[in-house]
């Protein structure tokens, strides 16, 4: 029988030693809560900050890729302009070829005629 009521005796203590070991087990946990529940938060703040710098980055990148567009048109609208400045400039080149023949050959014809007319005056003189 006094076997029996150390056992009794014993039972507290185990239910204490538990109760302890728990209570223990609950503050870790609860401790390790609180670190994981911060880290969640540190997380969530930087990733709202790179949430933000992705939607300035992204526009500015459609501001760019609108100055882009409007760029390349109108390098478009300067490339067909120089293209029709060229074409116009070779016709007017083709022009001055053309008149510098005409000049060559009116030079030509005034100095043949300025010859026969030194030959008819000197017949005239002659006379």
């Amino acid at each position: 029988m006094h076997a029996a009521a150390d056992d009794d005796r014993q039972k507290p203590h185990e239910v204490r030693t538990q109760l302890y070991e728990e209570r223990q087990d609950y503050h870790r946990l609860m401790s390790e809560f609180h670190e994981v529940r911060q880290d969640y938060h540190t997380l969530m703040s930087e990733f709202h900050e790179v949430r933000e710098d992705y939607h300035r980055l992204m526009s500015e990148f459609h501001e760019m890729r609108q100055d882009y567009h409007t760029l390349m048109s109108e390098f478009h609208v300067v490339r067909q302009d120089f293209h029709r400045l060229m074409s116009d400039f070779h016709e007017v080149r083709q022009d001055n070829h053309r008149l510098m023949r005409e000049f060559h050959e009116v030079r030509q014809d005034y100095h043949r005629l300025m010859r026969e007319f030194h030959e008819v005056r000197l017949d005239y003189h002659r006379l």
